[in-house]
C-alpha cells in the first residue's frame, strides 16, 4: 500500500496518457461510423435483389455504375475459354467458380460467373450438357467480381488458376477485351453443374467489435 500512496504521475505522463485516451476514443467512434456505413451498404445491396431484371447491353453506364442489380443478357458462351476461380467452397467441399466469357450480340464481351463446381467437375468434358452452344438468354446479378485481398498471392495464368478477378490479366488470357464487371448467373447448368446463384451480398462487418475494443483500451488506459 505504501507503493500506491507514493505513486505520483508526472505532468508529461499525464499529458501522453490523455492524448492516448482521446486517440483511442476517436478510433472507437470512427469504427461506429464505419458500422453505420457498412449496414447501409448491405441494406442497399439487398434492396436491389427484388428488382425486375433489366435488359442489359453490356454498357455499365446504363446502370449509372451501380452494381448488385438483376440484369438480363443475350449472347453466346465461349466455353473453350473458361477461367477457374479457386479456393471456393460449398458446404465444406472445395471447388471452383467457373468464369466463362460471354459474347453479346452487340460485340461486347463480358464474364459470367456460372457458379460452383467440385474439383472432379473441373474438366468441361464432365459437364458437356451444360455447355450451351447456341445463343442463350441469361438472368443474373451484376457484380464487381472477387477483388484481390491484402495478402492474396498472384494469379497463376499458366495454370489458369485465379484467386481474384483481374480484368486486364483475364482479357489477355482469353484473347478478348472484357468489360469490367461480372454477372453471377442465377440458374444451374443442365445436369446440376455449375451451381448458380453464388452472389454474396453480405460483407465482413466486424466494426462493432472493433469499436468496443478501442473503447475498452481507452478505459483501461
Amino acid at each position: 500500500m505504501q507503493y500506491l500512496s507514493d505513486f505520483r504521475p508526472t505532468l508529461w505522463s499525464t499529458i501522453f496518457a490523455f492524448i492516448g485516451f482521446i486517440f483511442l476514443l476517436s478510433l472507437g467512434t470512427w469504427q461506429l461510423d464505419r458500422l453505420k456505413w457498412k449496414n447501409n451498404l448491405i441494406a442497399e445491396r439487398q434492396s436491389y435483389l427484388g428488382d425486375k431484371p433489366k435488359l442489359f447491353n453490356g454498357d455499365i453506364k446504363e446502370l449509372d455504375g451501380t452494381m448488385w442489380r438483376p440484369v438480363k443478357v443475350n449472347g453466346t458462351y465461349e466455353h473453350g475459354k473458361e477461367l477457374y476461380l479457386a479456393a471456393r467452397s460449398m458446404r465444406g467441399n472445395v471447388g471452383f467458380h467457373i468464369l466463362t466469357p460471354f459474347r453479346l450480340h452487340n460485340g461486347k464481351n463480358i464474364l459470367i460467373n456460372r457458379g460452383w463446381i467440385p474439383r472432379e467437375k473441373k474438366d468441361p468434358s464432365t459437364r458437356k450438357q451444360s455447355n450451351y452452344k447456341n445463343s442463350v438468354n441469361l438472368i443474373g446479378i451484376i457484380t464487381p467480381g472477387f477483388k484481390k485481398g491484402l495478402f492474396s498471392p498472384a494469379n497463376d495464368l499458366t495454370k489458369n488458376v485465379w484467386l481474384y478477378v483481374d480484368y486486364n490479366e483475364m482479357s489477355s488470357a482469353v484473347g478478348m477485351e472484357l468489360e469490367k464487371f461480372v454477372i453471377d448467373a442465377k440458374e444451374n447448368g443442365k445436369g446440376g453443374f455449375p451451381i448458380g446463384s453464388q452472389t454474396r451480398i453480405d460483407i465482413p462487418n466486424d466494426h462493432l467489435q472493433y469499436a468496443v475494443t478501442w473503447y475498452l483500451l481507452g478505459l483501461t488506459l
